[in-house]
């Protein structure tokens, strides 16, 4: 769950691997996570993309 509500989207292109999104809303480079998470008890999103992709995140 996150720490605060989505009030922004970005479209990310995403090539085939692992890419962590950010859950708690302290990352500065959203949508991705930066570890600034580590203050909280909240973890990022793994999301695994099996082929490039172009995708919508809401953060």
């Amino acid at each position: 769950m996150s720490q605060h509500s989505a009030t922004s989207s970005a479209t990310a292109h995403l090539e085939t691997g692992t890419h962590w999104i950010c859950s708690c809303g302290l990352s500065k480079n959203a949508p991705y996570c930066d570890g600034g998470h580590q203050s909280t008890s909240l973890q990022p999103i793994e999301l695994e993309v099996q082929a490039p992709k172009v995708v919508e995140i809401s953060y």
